[in-house]
């Protein structure tokens, strides 16, 4: 039987279920977990359970109770998902909350998110905030930081991490106001490694640069060291 399409617009409720195309906006809420090929959801929407679908696309002050699972997920606004996020291609921008893990090929975020779960994926690039009380683990990590920022644990082969440059500096710095963007983990882990402003107990790995601002317990390196005048390490071990 050919799936039918669900279209919602304003204070409207609905029960969830296996569709085509599911248009969802306005102050609305799905009452169950939704199925379906493509959805977009705009607006104050609520749905009392998981996402599953070929695309999604979410915008505003959105609540997921559950999962979003999806080849393309883009989310913006305030948003906040209770469950994970498990795509391909995700990108995140606004102030963003998940409740559990992220798990993607690629990632991107702009603005400022909170995760508290763990996050894997192969390439991750952040252009703001961000506060994850799990591991970070990518292959490239880049983060481009205009405010304060906390991990548990950021584990890739290359990590950069940098005050938010010129690229990314005119919109974001105009959102996060003039602070410095700094970095706050308890260890970091990788081949290739350049820190800016980053607080950290445990650096190791191959090669690893120290910009300004960097304030490190331990640094484990079998290759290069480089360390700003700026910045202190408090014991250094060559491998």
């Amino acid at each position: 039987m050919e799936k039918r399409d669900l279209k919602i617009s304003g204070a409207s409720v609905s029960t969830g279920g296996e569709y085509r195309d599911v248009r969802v906006s306005g102050a609305s809420k799905i009452t169950s977990d939704i199925i379906c090929e493509t959805m977009s959801i705009s607006g104050a929407i609520t749905v009392d359970g998981s996402v599953k679908a070929g695309s999604c696309k979410v915008s505003g002050a959105c609540k997921i109770n559950g999962n979003v699972e999806a080849d393309t997920i883009k989310i913006s606004g305030g948003s906040t998902i209770k469950g994970s996020l498990t795509g391909k291609e995700i990108s995140l921008s606004g102030g963003i909350k998940v409740g559990e893990s992220i798990r993607s090929t690629n990632l991107k975020l702009a603005g400022e998110i909170k995760v508290d779960g763990d996050m894997e994926c192969e390439d991750f690039r952040l252009d703001g905030g961000i506060t994850s009380g799990g591991v970070v683990n990518c292959e490239t990590c880049e983060l481009n930081l205009a405010t304060r920022s906390e991990v548990s644990e950021l584990v890739g082969a290359k990590i950069t991490v940098r005050e938010g440059n010129s690229y990314t500096g005119g919109l974001i710095k105009t959102i996060f106001g003039k602070g410095k963007g700094t970095l706050k983990v308890n260890v970091i882990e990788g081949d290739e490694i350049y820190l800016e402003n980053t607080t950290c107990e445990r650096v190791s790995g191959q090669r690893v640069i120290l910009g300004p601002g960097c304030r490190i317990g331990t640094v484990e390196y079998s290759e290069e060291l480089s360390i700003d005048p700026d910045s202190t390490v408090k014991e250094k071990i060559e491998r």
